[in-house]
């Protein structure tokens, strides 16, 4: 068995990004910006006239590559399929009359109140792209109203291989709860996983192969150092790395059900 070590992989930060692929830039900017009150950051020219759109929520970097067929069906059930399925943003307290006051302004669906064992009451809802975002309004001491969290859901068909993905392969720590029975934790991001029947579609692939949730990544110093580490580990790589024109240089590993992690470095 694989000794479960943290990656010594020269992280530039102990977190995840998330990347969709979206056909609406617009409604992206609408949902995560107006209405969710994210921090804007540059868009990024992409080769192939694509761009992308970001936003910092807290540490993690959400990074929406505009282009995918707005005709490409999404699945919002998260039980539905395996999968990246769920983004979950943790907001402070402060902002939750301001949040609902938004979604309605712009004709969001009301969202879903959920079941927890906490204070804290869970929210889902469907951004304007179809893609299921949950959330939660917490209260800090001392109360910080820039405060924002973010977790990743993943739908696979066995707990136990991905698992053990998420700790002996990318170095996660388990860290069980009530409410979050199979998460697993670096630095300041989480993925909760929840098993999926094998015969549910897998809606996993590059963002320009489907849209939607499409892959999380780590943003390193040494493209090479992660590779080897990764294949030490069993890991499977996925694309080997390439650059993406004077940007930066990226590969992609295989982790359950087909979710692919990026490893990005800037050039």
């Amino acid at each position: 068995m694989i000794q479960q070590k943290n990656l010594p992989l020269g992280l530039v930060e102990e977190h995840l990004n998330l990347v969709f692929s979206v056909a609406d830039g617009l409604a992206t900017e609408t949902f995560y910006g107006d209405i969710m009150g994210l921090r804007r950051i540059p868009n990024v020219e992409l080769p192939g006239g694509r761009y992308m759109v970001r936003y910092h929520g807290g540490a993690t970097e959400l990074k929406f590559i505009v282009g995918a067929d707005a005709s490409a069906p999404l699945l919002s059930d998260p039980l539905s399929a395996r999968g990246i399925r769920v983004l979950h943003l943790q907001l402070p307290e402060s902002r939750r009359a301001a949040v609902f006051s938004r979604l309605s302004k712009y004709g969001v669906a009301k969202p879903k109140a959920l079941e927890t064992s906490t204070q804290a009451t869970r929210y889902r809802l469907l951004d304007l792209e179809g893609n299921e975002v949950e959330l939660t309004f917490v209260v800090d001491e001392p109360t910080d109203p820039d405060l924002v969290r973010m977790q990743f859901g993943f739908g696979v068909s066995n707990l136990v291989e991905s698992g053990l993905f998420l700790e002996q392969v990318l170095g996660m720590t388990a860290s069980l709860t009530q409410d979050a029975p199979n998460q697993y934790v670096l630095g300041q991001s989480a993925i909760n996983v929840w098993e999926v029947p094998c015969d549910r579609p897998a809606l996993v692939g590059m963002p320009h192969e489907m849209r939607g949730m499409s892959l999380l990544q780590f943003v390193v110093h040494d493209i090479p150092k992660a590779r080897e580490l990764i294949l030490a580990r069993g890991g499977s790589i996925h694309t080997e790395p390439y650059n993406v024109g004077d940007l930066a240089v990226v590969m992609f590993i295989e982790g359950p059900d087909g979710i692919l992690i990026e490893f990005g470095a800037a050039l």
